[in-house]
């Protein structure tokens, strides 16, 4: 399974995390033994006649990464063979949870240099960063005139690393701030709280499947459970998936007992189960999952469950339909990342959802709501969108009622959300 999340829209939201070092992916070809084999030595002769006869000199570094991308690029449209600096940062950031940075939360786009908020606790925080800053330069450096991507590597740099930046306050007072970037967590949970106060229900979002998202859904939940939530919304629209466990260990809050998801692949199949004697005791709320066409792989895995046991009942459009695991190999030396499709995986049923010519593909809601694409754009972005730490709200409202400017965007219409809860206060909600 594999996790493509990234922030959309405006405000943007960014947090400043460091990249891998320059990739030597040519290492990669010199660690592997020629012995011979004929498939090698052909690869030898083709990349001799193009190194020698192409009409200009090319890189012998790229024909490698253009061969060896080619090779498991081919197999299927979700193999990859990573080996840009962006490439293997956001896929290490996407399944780990976490990156180094400062921890900055941007209003808008980040070559704007407009703090929205310094995340709580982080090293920006720390530091003095405040809300509404303007981050002036980065060791020096202008962030005026940068473009994303340069405005983005002035922020690198490993763990520990300091970062001058030099700052105007909303006043225009200008200071220099010393920064120690850090290890950061990137939040897959968002936006947890009581929707309905009044009936005690609760929401939250899962906007990938990380390996630090069962540790913050339970956190989460724990918070939810102190403040007595009788039901709950599960958002899971937009989420392109990620680790397969977490997704697993996810169902294993909702369901009894019995098979969460099955895989097949040139070995022998594999059974996922919930058992009555796992660690985590199951929960006995009225839930209701969100899902949409965004909504693939390990989304799937977790939806499907739930629907097939009757642990939720399923609101949105039908989901991508993307039923595929795969596995994940670091090549430390070169610095890059092989993942291949190496199984398939079937809901508790035996439902395929892999998307087909021949039949329909993915998880049909129980109850479909329809969206045009900008109110579903529109929706992305606000789950997207990163929970500002309780002690900015002070300072964000401030400056929201001094510039006269909507500072926190207020949430969009959203016709499949009151389905949601209308299902969870017993009305009858519109869909079909």
């Amino acid at each position: 399974m594999e996790s493509r999340h990234g922030s959309q829209g405006s405000p943007s939201v960014f947090f400043i995390g460091v990249l891998l070092g320059a990739l030597a992916v040519g290492i990669l070809v010199k660690i592997q033994p020629f012995s011979g084999e004929e498939d090698l030595d052909h690869y030898q002769e083709v990349r001799d006649f193009v190194r020698d006869r192409y009409v200009e000199e090319p890189d012998p570094d790229e024909l490698v990464r253009s061969a060896l991308a080619g090779m498991v690029e081919s197999l299927d449209e979700y193999s990859r063979y990573l080996s840009t600096h962006e490439e293997t940062s956001t896929f290490d950031r996407e399944t780990q949870g976490s990156f180094t940075g400062i921890g900055v939360v941007f209003k808008g786009p980040i070559e704007g240099g407009r703090v929205l908020f310094p995340m709580g606790g982080s090293p920006a925080a720390k530091a003095g960063v405040r809300v509404g800053d303007l981050i002036i330069s980065i060791d020096g450096e202008p962030l005026e005139g940068k473009n994303e991507a340069e405005a983005r590597e002035l922020f690198r740099g490993a763990v520990d690393s300091i970062a001058t930046l030099k700052l105007a306050d909303l006043n225009g007072e200008e200071r220099l701030v010393e920064v120690t970037r850090g290890s950061l967590l990137d939040p897959t949970v968002r936006h947890p709280h009581l929707i309905d106060p009044e009936r005690k229900i609760g929401y939250l979002a899962l906007t990938s499947f990380s390996r630090e998202t069962t540790e913050e859904f339970d956190r989460a939940m724990t918070v939810l459970g102190e403040h007595e939530m009788e039901g709950l919304i599960l958002d899971l629209r937009g989420n392109p998936g990620g680790v397969l466990v977490c997704a697993i260990d996810m169902a294993r809050y909702f369901i009894v007992e019995g098979v969460i998801t099955k895989t097949r692949g040139r070995g022998e199949p594999v059974a996922y189960e919930r058992s009555p004697d796992d660690e985590v005791e199951p929960m006995s709320l009225p839930l209701v999952v969100l899902v949409d066409g965004g909504s693939a792989s390990a989304s799937e895995v977790l939806a499907g469950a739930l629907q097939d046991h009757r642990s939720a009942v399923l609101v949105g459009s039908p989901t991508f339909g993307k039923a595929r695991v795969q596995s994940v190999r670091h090549f430390e030396e070169a610095k890059a990342i092989v993942k291949v499709t190496s199984s398939y995986y079937t809901t508790p049923s035996g439902r395929d959802l892999d998307r087909s010519p021949e039949r329909p593909w993915g998880i049909r809601p129980d109850v479909v709501i329809e969206l045009d694409a900008r109110t579903e754009a529109f929706i992305h972005r606000h789950i997207n969108r990163y929970d500002p730490p309780a002690e900015a709200l002070d300072e964000l409202f401030a400056w929201e009622s001094s510039s006269e400017e909507e500072i926190l965007p207020s949430a969009p219409e959203d016709p499949q959300l009151e389905a949601a809860l209308a299902l969870l206060r017993s009305e009858h909600p519109e869909g079909g």
